[in-house]
């Protein structure tokens, strides 16, 4: 008899550990501070909202805190936007703004020194943002390794559907660059670089518009750094990686790779950086690789492989 209570005690001690145990974490999870992403209704609606969704726990599991979204509609003011931050949490871990919101940014790292607020400043300085001062952190878009992993994107998807030992006799691939005006010298070489790393006699053409672009008969991929979509959708396709947040449900089914740079995009390096006391720097966008459209698993692995590679 005394032995059964002894046993139905320990075995009572071990049920309650167990359930201690799968306790905590959720405990811990929902009892830290969030961190909070301002987001203005019309990118919801444009980034995705299952999307959307889906980066949020996505980031939440990575950063084992929970990721809030501060959605206010389009135009709000700073005074609108600090109050939305506060009535969705009083102390967050941090709170990330969009460039177009840098008064808001700067007003809220004002009011509340004492949270840490980022700024995401795009892909050039200007004289209209704010200095990074210790408190307001400022992350720029990390062009140099976008380029060179585009390049790759684009050395890698001029395979995409090509049976080189078919063709007689070779041809020799084209990729083009569609670029904006952020794109310098220095990357151009990046991108090159990149593209010749998995074809290295591939021919790089960079485009500022339709008369740059070599004939659609000679090219097997192309990037697109937001524009030249009206090009493509009147020629024969080709597989393309885009420069956007857009949902990709949103761009041609062509479209295989999208560089998202948005606050969502970046949430995660911006929240580490930020724990580890960096107050600039810049961060590369996110890669997001559209695998129903990459039936070939080989290209499929190696874009993988790609998404991770700095120069």
């Amino acid at each position: 008899m005394l032995e059964n209570t002894m046993k139905k005690k320990i075995i009572l001690a071990v049920l309650a550990m167990i359930l201690t145990a799968l306790a905590v974490p959720p405990l811990i999870f929902f009892t830290r501070s969030p961190l909070l992403i301002v987001t203005d209704e019309p990118f919801a609606a444009m980034y995705g909202e299952d999307r959307l969704k889906r980066q949020q726990r996505q980031a939440s599991r990575a950063l084992f805190r929970r990721v809030l979204p501060v959605v206010v509609a389009d135009g709000a003011g700073p005074d609108i936007l600090v109050v939305a931050i506060s009535e969705t949490a009083s102390r967050p871990f941090c709170v990330l703004f969009p460039r177009h919101h840098a008064p808001a940014a700067q007003r809220y790292s004002d009011e509340f020194p004492e949270i840490p607020s980022v700024l995401f400043g795009g892909l050039v300085q200007s004289p209209l943002l704010p200095a990074p001062d210790g408190l307001l952190h400022i992350f720029f878009t990390d062009r140099d390794t976008d380029m060179y992993r585009a390049g790759l994107f684009a050395g890698i998807l001029a395979d995409f559907g090509h049976d080189s030992q078919a063709e007689d006799p070779p041809s020799q691939r084209t990729i083009a660059l569609w670029q904006d005006n952020f794109v310098n010298s220095e990357q151009q070489e990046l991108f090159t670089r990149g593209a010749r790393e998995q074809n290295p006699d591939i021919a790089v053409v960079f485009a500022t518009s339709l008369y740059n672009m070599p004939e659609t008969s000679r090219l097997s991929s192309a990037v697109l750094t937001g524009a030249g979509a009206q090009f493509f959708s009147n020629n024969p396709p080709v597989p393309m990686v885009l420069f956007t947040w857009l949902d990709p449900a949103m761009t041609s089914r062509e479209v295989m790779v999208h560089f998202d740079d948005s606050p969502w995009g970046l949430a995660v390096p911006a929240a580490q950086m930020v724990k580890k006391g960096e107050n600039e720097g810049n961060i590369p966008s996110n890669p997001l690789i559209i695998s129903v459209k990459v039936a070939d698993n080989g290209i499929l692995r190696l874009l993988r492989n790609a998404a991770v590679k700095t120069p």
